[in-house]
Formats: structure tokens, sequence, C-alpha cells
């Protein structure tokens, strides 16, 4: 019977389809003529819709929803309360957005997000029902039948409007490229239009009948007139004719006719649907109309009856799940007894096979999630039988409408899944469930002895604290070496892909109340839990019934004092320090408007906070994205106020258009400032036709005296990567300007090293790039003389600039340290992950890695001690950034940038001592 029963992946959509036509068919409403693109671009677009029924509709509620290709679905506009469309009238709705609809015909509601050219469409009643939809690929969610080829890019006006049936009316067979055509120009309608004169016409409705047992059950099928039917009334003839449901057998077969009264507007017409005790798949057959009386038109002549059989069945837990992410038992009623509470949430709880009962089978799940609604009445050990129905929670299945009884108490709990360096599978190519990393293992007992918390925590409206990234290795999220994930290699790279870190997952720990709700967690903590897999907003998440954090990472995390007889060079993306005026290109904050004067005095002191306490007030420090020498000053004054230090400011304008700069903060107690200047600042590069400067923010050179020994810091902050993993003609350009940056720096790297081969030479700040090669170009091998050209797109093409080698002092740090900015890679809707929706993004996994770095010559790394990097922007909890900044002390500096800092030492003897 399982056998049978586990070929029902098509149910879903069947029924689907069923409960569209009953809505649309019910309510009238239709979309009459669209277009997405038009004369002004692909904002100019409308959707019109039509009410050919005999009352008025009020739409306040629905909704006009849209997809993309790829099956991605938001909301474009949801009716206010008010709308409503008379019989035989229309409602126009319009793009409102910049470039939007540009016809001569008012829109009655405008939208603000436009509709994808090879998308499709759909309108919604105010439950959710999809009432009638209209696609543009066979990649789009919302499609009837056959879809519409995509009317292409073309600013032309053109779209695709209804055919008309035989009563006048738009024509809604249920198959895309049988009802529409071609239209342009496109000639749209709004509630102003003249309506349509009605004819009569009769129409027929879909109905459907649910089977629960062996009794017969009456199946109703309403026929409707869209006017009042005249004097005599109106008659028509009706009959049954078998689909996949057989007359005698399935139901009973009618032929009749039917008469609507005079003055009514409806008849019905009563078919029996036969019980049955045993589950079957879903049937259908269909009633036909046809010899209306006194000229009355046919509109819809055909309706379906689906018989849906909801008899239960008895099945284990592993025989709902199935293998995939949909239930083979989707939408039944089953009956599974036995088995053993593992975990009470508010609203449900999960239920696992005693391990006796568990199948073999490695990509199947045991365990389920009971949604009850409500506080459950079990407790964890309870065995218990439960009779519900099979329902889909973002490919998740769990059972709804239960009852639920307790048989016993105190069991032993099924053995949990172990999850550690192998499992789940840090392999994309072998994942753990076959196409996904914890489908087989949903709502089943986890143990994790060795996790590790990725990231602070998120914070939504009525959630301050909520879900991390987690692995269960021990191991930081960070990203490795290769070509980003999912990106094709490229011709001639030899490296492989990044695996996307598939082992991350989400933990929501206070979902069954471990911790209260406000409880939050730093990014570095280590701990070991138990507890169970589950689905929440598009993501497997873990929810842990124990949980002990083993070692607890604190916020801010400063690096060690200053050693004695140490110079400290350090570097700090300072993230847009930028003064109250707009006396640039573009805002210098990246935002709407500059920052007030109170805002700019708040971030001086808490970056004050961050260089002092955090980084334990380094002898010369590289700062990036500052906008002025006077704001440097500042803060060298405001560090003079907190700290008994006396810092100098060095900085000089470059050619960014939102006028961020790179400079320099010394303290003039223990070093002495022999130069500042630019290197290159200058060159230029064939800009797609243009003269334009290589570099925005010129490198900068500090020659500098620290007690006898003389050396030199150049601070790089090269061109910004969001680009460069694209295959675009942006990308192509700057990946170009990166590497013509890089290779400017190591050539005055080696003029430098050339001149002065015994003076210790370090290159510090934001390279914007890895460690390794990303596959592109490696700009940090680049500068530091390490390039190899069979791992890079681009060329060197010749030895490397740099000889001897710098070298990157990031490698002495360990490796789960190994990181100085936070980015959430979005892979989008695979590994079992959804982007249902504009709150289910896909797969996102946040990713640490090293942005910022310290590359040193051969005379500095021999007197090298150390490198640290501070930790207070990256690993903080959002609520805990927001809340720092009026933070009296100086935790103030958690969150005041989106790197963290740090810090190299290296020794010197004669350096004049600390001051404290």
């Amino acid at each position: 019977m399982l056998g049978k029963l586990k070929r029902r992946g098509l149910r879903l959509a069947f029924v689907g389809i069923v409960a569209s036509c009953f809505a649309a068919q019910a309510a009238d409403l239709s979309v009459s003529q669209f277009r997405v693109r038009g004369p002004a671009g692909g904002n100019d677009e409308f959707v019109e819709l039509f009410n050919a029924g005999a009352t008025t509709l009020d739409l306040a509620g629905f909704r006009l929803n849209a997809s993309n290709a790829s099956g991605t679905t938001g909301t474009r506009l949801t009716f206010p309360a008010g709308t409503a469309i008379k019989p035989g009238c229309y409602l126009l709705l319009a793009n409102g957005a910049s470039g939007g609809y540009a016809g001569s015909v008012a829109a009655d509601l405008k939208y603000a997000t436009g509709i994808t050219d090879d998308g499709g469409l759909a309108v919604l009643d105010a439950g959710g029902t999809v009432l009638d939809q209209v696609g543009l690929s066979s990649g789009s969610a919302y499609k009837a039948g056959t879809p519409l080829v995509s009317l292409g890019s073309s600013n032309v006006d053109q779209g695709y409007a209804r055919r008309q049936n035989a009563a006048g009316v738009p024509q809604n067979s249920g198959d895309n490229a049988a009802d529409f055509v071609k239209v342009a120009p496109t000639s749209p309608h709004n509630s102003a239009s003249s309506c349509v004169a009605q004819a009569a016409a009769l129409s027929i409705a879909d109905a459907s009948a649910t089977v629960r047992g062996a009794g017969d059950v009456a199946m109703t099928f309403t026929v409707t007139l869209n006017q009042p039917a005249p004097e005599g009334g109106v008659s028509v003839h009706a009959a049954t004719r078998d689909d996949t449901a057989k007359a005698g057998t399935d139901y009973e077969a009618v032929d009749t006719t039917l008469t609507i009264a005079s003055g009514q507007t409806q008849a019905q017409l009563s078919v029996t649907v036969h019980g049955r005790t045993t589950p079957s798949e879903d049937k259908t057959f269909l009633v036909e109309l046809g010899d209306a009386s006194g000229g009355v038109a046919l509109a819809d002549a055909s309706a379906i009856g689906a018989i849906l059989y909801d008899i239960p069945v008895t099945a284990e837990i592993w025989q709902i799940t199935g293998h995939d992410a949909v239930s083979p038992l989707l939408g039944k009623s089953v009956l599974t007894s036995g088995n053993v509470v593992t975990a009470v949430g508010p609203q449900g709880f999960t239920m696992q096979t005693p391990d006796a009962r568990a199948d073999a089978d490695p990509l199947t799940s045991n365990g389920i999630y009971v949604y009850t609604g409500a506080a459950p009445t079990v407790t964890v050990g309870d065995v218990v039988d439960v009779a519900a129905r099979v329902t889909d929670y973002y490919h998740m299945a769990e059972l709804k409408d239960a009852t639920v009884t307790a048989t016993a108490h105190g069991a032993a709990l099924p053995q949990a899944i172990v999850f550690d360096e192998s499992t789940p599978s840090p392999d994309p190519a072998r994942l753990s469930c076959g196409t996904t990393n914890f489908q087989c293992f949903m709502s089943m007992r986890v143990k994790i002895a060795h996790g590790m918390i990725n990231t602070g925590n998120k914070r939504f409206s009525n959630e301050p604290y909520a879900e991390v990234s987690i692995t269960a290795n021990g191991r930081r999220s960070l990203r490795e070496r290769g070509v980003e994930f999912g990106v094709p290699v490229p011709d001639g790279v030899s490296l492989p892909n990044w695996d996307g870190n598939p082992e991350v997952f989400k933990m929501n720990a206070a979902d069954f109340g471990v911790v209260p709700a406000a409880t939050p967690f730093n990014a570095g903590t280590t701990f070991s839990a138990e507890g169970v897999i589950a689905y929440d907003f598009g993501a497997y998440t873990f929810i842990p019934t124990s949980l002990k954090v083993r070692q607890a990472a604190t916020m801010p995390r400063a690096v060690t004092p200053v050693p004695p007889l140490t110079l400290r060079v350090g570097a700090f993306n300072v993230e847009r320090f930028c003064d109250s005026t707009f006396d640039t290109v573009y805002t210098c904050s990246g935002g709407s408007k500059e920052p007030s004067a109170d805002e700019v005095a708040l971030k001086t002191r808490r970056l004050s906070s961050y260089i002092g306490g955090v980084l334990k007030l380094p002898d010369v420090i590289s700062l990036e994205e500052v906008e002025t020498l006077e704001l440097l000053q500042g803060l060298a004054k405001q560090l003079g106020d907190d700290y008994p230090v006396k810092y100098d400011a060095y900085l000089l304008p470059g050619h960014d258009p939102s006028g961020i700069d790179v400079g320099f903060l010394v303290r003039h107690d223990r070093v002495r400032v022999l130069s500042v200047e630019q290197l290159a600042a200058d060159e230029t590069w064939n800009d797609n036709g243009q003269s334009a400067y290589v570099h925005d923010h010129p490198p900068l050179l500090l020659t500098a005296q620290a007690g006898l020994m003389r050396f030199k810091v150049i601070a790089v902050h090269l061109k910004a990567r969001q680009n460069v993993d694209d295959a675009t003609a942006a990308a192509v350009r700057d990946r170009q300007k990166r590497f013509l940056q890089a290779k400017s720096i190591a050539t005055q790297v080696q003029s430098l090293q050339r001149a002065e081969p015994l003076t210790p030479l370090l290159v510090v700040g934001d390279f914007n790039a890895y460690q390794f090669s990303d596959g592109w170009a490696d700009l940090v091998g680049l500068i530091a003389g390490r390039y190899q050209d069979s791992e890079n797109l681009l060329k060197l093409d010749a030895p490397n600039i740099v000889r001897p080698a710098l070298w990157n002092a990031v490698e002495t740090v360990p490796e789960n340290d190994r990181y100085s900015y936070l980015y959430t890679e979005n892979f989008g809707e695979i590994q079992g992950y959804t982007k249902a929706g504009s709150g289910n993004p896909g797969r996102t996994v946040p990713t640490v890695q090293v942005l910022d770095h310290a590359l040193l010559n051969l005379p500095a790394r021999l007197r090298f001690l150390r490198m640290q990097y501070g930790r207070a922007d990256i690993d903080a909890p959002a609520q805990t950034e927001a809340d720092a900044a009026q933070a009296a002390d100086w935790t103030r500096a958690i969150g005041v940038s989106d790197h963290d800092g740090f810090v190299v030492d290296l020794v010197d003897p004669l350096i004049p001592p600390l001051r404290h």
C-alpha cells in the first residue's frame, strides 16, 4: 500500500490547481490584459483585472504577486480596504516606481517593484488562494498550463490580452497559451472605463468532495447565470463524464436538465460520490453543460469534480517523511503509533521512531514535528499515538490537526545523531542527505560536542537576540582558498572552488526555552548541546533541548598590552569616518546624508575607545576610510583626553569621489616621524577609453624612527571586491583596476627594498583581498612577491616584482582567529534551502575572512613578535552593537566599524619606555 502512496508526488500540484479553479470561478476575477515592459522601460508595466460576474467583487486584502524565472515570489501590491470591481468592469494596477507606467489611462492602484520579463504574476485573495495566474517562462512559480513566451527586453508597447469566449467575457480555460494573445499596442482599461454590457451567460464552477470512509458523500456543483433569469426561467442540460473517476464505481452518473427560476441566478447539481475504506489516488470527473434555452450563452460549460480521498494511512514516521523535501503522504490523514516525544516547544513537539523500529535508510528522517498550536500536553519521554494530517512547512513535513494519545511515560530517548567533523558534511559534492545536508535529520535528536558560534545574534523587530550561525566541528566559518562557490572556475586557473561551507547552519537557542529569550551570544563562543533539527524561514536550524557553554567569548576582546621594548604597528578600517559637510561627489557616509556634528563627535569617542581599549594604543596605526585631516586630528585629541598619550595625525587627500582617504596616527612620545608621502598618487590607466587614476586611495608611506630603529610603513586601501566574482563588464573592469593597484604597490615596495634593504618595512591596511587567491587576481600575493599565474585569471606574465618576497604575518594567527571582516554569501535556493519570499533569502552563509593584512620584509620579520586582531565589531550581536554606542566606558567601541583592526609587535630594544 505504502509503495503506491509514495508515488503521489503530483498530488499537491493537482489539488492546488483545483483549488485555484474553484476560487477563480467563484470570484469571476481574471487578469484580462498586462504588459511587463513598455516604451518607458522595464518598469512601464500594468496589470488589468476584469470582473465577469453578476455582482460587485470586494477586493480588500487581495494581492498582486509576481515571480521571477527561478520561482522566487513576492507581493507587489496588497489592495486597500474599499477596493472593488463592479460587474463587467475593470481595475488597473500599474508600476509607480521611477521610469514606471507611462500610459494615458490612469492607474487605479500602484505598486513599486517590477515584474521580470520572463517571470509571472498572480492575483491572490485575502486568504492567499491564487485566483488567476499567468507565466512567461516554465521557471515561473505562477503559470497555468503552457506558459506564454516572454516578449523580451525591447522597450515597445506590447503585452498580452485574454481572448474572449462565446459569451464575450475573458476566456479562462486554465491554459495561458490558449487563453492569451499578444497585443501591440496595448489598450488598458481602468475603473473609469466603460463597463462591458454582459450578455446572458451560464457558467459552472468546479467542485470537490472529501471521502473519509465507507459512507457516500454529495458533491454539489453550482451553475450561475450572470444576470437574473427572464420570465419563464432558463434551462440547461448537464451531464457527467468520466475522467480518472469511473461512473458506477467512484460516483453515480448524472444526466439531467437544470432550471434557473425567473428572477434567480443559480441552480445546483448534486452528484453522489461513493465512499471507500482503503486509501486511493485522488480522482476527477467532468460535468458539462449544453443546450441552454432562450439563446443564453455558455461562458464556462465544463467543470472538474475532484474526489479527494482522505482515508487515514497507518505509517511509520520515516514513511511519512520520505526521501525528499515534500512528504509522499502530503495532505493525507495518517496514524502513527508508539513514537517517543523528544522535544517540547511552545506550540508543538517533536517525536521520533524508537531505535528498534527505525529504518535502515540514512536518507529518510525518523523524526517529525507535531504542530499543536498551543502548549502541548505531552512531555519528553512520553510514548504517543498520533492521528493527524500531513502538511508541509517550507520543505519540512509536519503533522497538524493532531489527536495525541500518550500510552506510556519515561521511555528511553532514541539515540542522537552525532554532529562532528564529518556530519553535517563539509563537502558539497558528498552532502549528508544526498541533495541536502540536513533534510534526513529533520526533527531528529542531534548531539553536538564541539559547537562553535560563528556570529553574534541577529536582531529582529520582536526579537532583539535571535538566531546565530554555528558549526559542529569546532571551527569558525572561514573563507577558504579558491573561486567563489557556484562560480565556474575560469579557464587557465588551477584552483578549485571554495566549498561554500555547507556544514554551517543556524541555532535558535531560545525556541524551546533552553535559554531566556533575551540571551546574547558572542561569536567565538564554544558549546556542547543536544536538540533537534528544524526548519525556520527557509533555512535549517538547530533547536537545543540542553546547552552548555564551554567557553564564552567576551566582547570586546582586547589584544594584549604592549610588551616592553616593543614597537606596536596597527591598522584599522574605521568605516567611513566622515565630517558633517557634504562636499564630495558622493556622500562620504555612503547614505543619503552626512552625519550630524553630534554623530561625528560620538564616532570619534567610540574610535578612541577602540584604539585605546581594544588595540591598546599602537605606536603607529594606519586608519582607512577617513575623510579629512581635521577629523583625524580630532581623534588624536580625543585619544589624548581619554588616555595618557599624545598622537599626531597625518593624512593626504586622494581621489575617492566620496572623499575617504588613508592616514596615520603616530605616538610622538615614542616615535619620531621623518616623512609622510603618497606613492604613485598620479598614476593613471585607461578606464574604458578614459584616463583615470589607478589609486582612489593612494598608498601612504610613513618613514619614522623608534629608538635607533628606522622603519617604514605603507598604509594601503585597495578597491573593494563587491563585483569581483560576477560575470559582468563591471566585474572585468574592477578586477583589472584592482590588479593594476596591486602591481603599482608592488613596484613601490620593490623600489623601497632596493634603496634600503636593511630597513624594516611593513605594508598594512585593508587590502580587500584574501591571504590566498580568489582565482581572479591574488592582490596580497602580488604585493608580497608571491603571485602565481597558474592560480589567477589575470596573469603577471613575468617574474614577481617584489624580491625577496614579503611575509604575511596572518600566517602566525591561530586559524580560528584569521578574520577581520564578516560577509554573508548568498547562494540562493540550493541544498534544500528555499527562496520562497523576502523573508527566506535562500542559503546565506555568514563567512569570516581576512581582508586586513600585515606584510613584512625580512628585516621586519626578524623583529616580529606577534600579530593580533582586536575584537569589538564582527563578533558582537546586532543588539549589543546598537546598545553599545551610548555606553559610558570603553565598551562603546563595540560596533563602531564593519572591520576589526589588528596590531603587529616588533622587538625594538632601544625604544623609549611606555608611559602609563
